[in-house]
C-alpha cells in the first residue's frame, strides 16, 4: 500500500515571502476577512457574539495591497485551484462592504493571482477577466511543487 503523502502549508509562507519582496512593510494585509458590514446590516436581529460567531463563514482574501494610491487583491495559488477567479471576483465586490475599506467603493481594484505554475490557457482565461497572473517561483517552492506527482507540477490545461 502507498504510503500517505503529509499535507504540508506552504501558501501563507510564500505569499508573505512575495508581498515583503514586492511591497513595503505597512502596505499589505494578509487573511483579510471581507463583507463585515453586510453581516452586520443583515443581521440587525443577532447578538454582537452571534454576528461574530458568523465571521468565519464569509470570504477571506488572501491579501489585500494598498499602496501609491492603488488597491489589489491578490489570490495566491501554489498548487492549481479551479475557483481562484471566482473567488477574486468576490472578494472585489465585497471589499466596499468591509470595515477599514469602505473607500474603495469608488476606486479601481487590481486583482492578482500568484502562482509559480504555468498556466497556459488559464492564465489568458484570468486575464480575459481582468485578472492579473504573477508568475513568482523561488527555488523552495519549486522544490515542494517537485515532491507532487509529475501531474501537478504544471497548472492544469496548460498546454492548451
Amino acid at each position: 500500500m502507498a504510503q500517505k503523502r503529509a499535507y504540508r502549508i506552504v501558501h501563507e509562507d510564500y505569499l508573505i515571502e512575495w508581498l515583503g519582496s514586492s511591497f513595503p512593510p505597512g502596505t499589505w494585509r494578509t487573511n483579510v476577512r471581507l463583507g463585515d458590514k453586510l453581516i452586520a446590516k443583515d443581521n440587525q436581529a443577532l447578538t454582537w457574539e452571534e454576528r461574530q460567531a458568523l465571521l468565519p463563514f464569509g470570504a477571506s482574501a488572501d491579501a489585500v495591497i494598498v499602496h501609491k494610491g492603488e488597491v489589489a487583491i491578490v489570490e495566491a495559488m501554489v498548487r492549481q485551484e479551479p475557483g481562484a477567479a471566482e473567488d477574486l471576483l468576490k472578494y472585489k465586490a465585497l471589499l466596499p462592504y468591509t470595515s477599514g475599506y469602505e473607500w474603495t467603493r469608488d476606486k479601481p481594484i487590481k486583482l492578482l493571482i500568484l502562482t509559480p505554475l504555468e498556466l497556459g490557457w488559464y492564465e489568458s482565461f484570468y486575464n480575459s477577466l481582468g485578472i492579473e497572473v504573477v508568475h513568482y517561483a523561488p527555488l523552495w517552492v519549486q522544490e515542494y511543487i517537485h515532491t507532487y506527482p509529475r501531474r501537478w507540477w504544471r497548472g492544469a490545461l496548460q498546454t492548451l
